[in-house]
């Protein structure tokens, strides 16, 4: 069953593997109760998205048992100016490659940061480049794209906190949609109260909810059924869907019209079982469409395509990560457990990616200085 998947998978491990000694791993992360952010919401605070001490020295300690050199950096204000005073060429001769989860602030973009900073200065690094990043923060802008090309999306509509609707395009009256924060993710601004069926009276509360957050919002078609989490790893070598994550609460995969919200996603109200299991041909369907999708968007490294499906097996693209969670409690370690790997290969595969996608030559390679 897994056949394919794990070829690909031990590949990018051995390619990892096979340089250890000549890299220092550089962890740029942000962390709960250490990284301090100056810039947040009144209420869902975007630290939802940083990782916690403890999932912190799970990676840390599942990189090192493998005897990876890592030095953690905890805000990327810190490894930017160690890297432009010297102290990290002239201390450590190796070759750098980044694992960046950095995300501080709440303005559009800031995950771009870290990937931007490596391009310029030839830094290997784990996952998109920055403008894809950035491009997929953008909810309203990706769906547009993906509709373009054919891909199954939901009907959606922009709202704008001084403009209101964008193109003068809004749901017809009576329509059930969702309403979501257009450049956010880990379900910040999402409440169950965000599902409604649109009249002009919820102008009102999209406009409140659009100036809270200092941000557009995207108004989508609802989908009631099933939340699956398609994880997928990509380099210009090959693109891999690893097999579809259902999602549960309270132990039932039919969500009907549950949603991740803010809390259920924040307190991990939730968890997965395997969808092939269930369905075997949607989720073959599914895997082909997150592959198609990740080679359109250009994902790189680590990727995961989030979708909803109906109660007539009708699925629909309803959210894009380009830098997933690689904690023990998310998709990439669910899905790699029913292949029978351990933590640290999940770990050792993002390196792979990362040194294959950069086209790593580490006995010539000189930093720029």
């Amino acid at each position: 069953m897994y056949t394919s998947q794990k070829k690909i998978i031990d590949h990018y491990i051995q390619q990892a593997i096979s340089v250890k000694d000549k890299i220092l791993l550089i962890l740029v992360m942000n962390v709960k109760d250490i990284t301090v952010n100056y810039n947040d919401y009144s209420s869902m605070s975007v630290m939802s998205e940083y990782y916690s001490y403890k999932q912190y020295e799970e990676i840390i300690s599942a990189l090192r048992s493998c005897n990876y050199d890592v030095k953690s950096y905890f805000d990327e204000n810190d490894f930017i100016s160690d890297f432009q005073s010297g102290i990290l060429r002239d201390n450590y001769p190796r070759k750098l490659v980044v694992i960046n989860s950095a995300q501080k602030g709440t303005g559009a973009g800031r995950k771009s940061l870290i990937p931007a900073f490596c391009d310029l200065h030839g830094i290997t690094y784990t996952g998109s480049d920055a403008y894809t990043v950035s491009f997929a923060r953008d909810k309203y802008h990706w769906f547009s794209f993906l509709q373009q090309g054919g891909f199954p999306t939901c009907k959606s509509y922009l709202f704008d906190p001084n403009h209101h609707w964008i193109m003068n395009q809004k749901p017809n009256n009576g329509q059930r949609v969702i309403a979501k924060l257009n450049g956010e993710s880990s379900s910040i601004g999402l409440d169950k109260e965000n599902i409604f069926y649109y009249t002009e009276d919820k102008d009102q509360f999209l406009l409140q909810l659009s100036q809270k957050f200092n941000q557009r919002i995207i108004v989508e078609q609802f989908i009631s059924g099933e939340e699956v989490e398609v994880p997928v790893i990509s380099s210009f070598q090959n693109t891999c869907s690893l097999f579809p994550a259902s999602i549960t609460v309270n132990g039932n995969s039919d969500l009907n019209d549950t949603i991740l919200d803010y809390t259920i996603r924040g307190d991990h109200l939730f968890d997965y079982e395997l969808y092939y299991q269930k369905n075997p041909q949607i989720a073959e369907d599914i895997m082909k469409m997150t592959e198609e999708v990740t080679k359109a968007m250009n994902i790189q490294g680590f990727g995961r395509i989030d979708y909803r499906i109906n109660h007539f097996n009708e699925f629909f693209i309803t959210d894009i990560a380009t830098n997933p969670h690689i904690t023990q409690s998310m998709t990439f370690w669910f899905a790699y457990r029913q292949m029978g790997y351990s933590y640290s290969d999940v770990l050792q595969t993002l390196i792979g990616t990362a040194l294959i996608q950069n086209d790593v030559r580490i006995n010539s390679y000189e930093y720029s200085l």
